[in-house]
């Protein structure tokens, strides 16, 4: 198990940590409280612990042209 610091990459504010079996890939989705947010990029501070910078996950555009 590692500890991952989830962070917002514009303010750095901690939104969650927790620990995980292992830490989420560039554009995986994980869930945070009630939403969804999109991992940015990732640091490592050391072998057993990471931060991790998200964004809220952008909800997928809806096909209109079906009718």
């Amino acid at each position: 198990m590692r500890t991952v610091q989830y962070r917002d990459p514009q303010t750095e504010e901690v939104l969650d940590w927790r620990y995980e079996e292992r830490t989420p890939e560039i554009g995986e989705r994980v869930r945070i409280g009630f939403e969804e947010y999109e991992v940015l990029f990732r640091w490592r501070t050391v072998p057993t612990s990471s931060v991790v910078y998200v964004r809220p996950a952008r909800v997928a555009e809806m096909d209109h042209s079906a009718a």
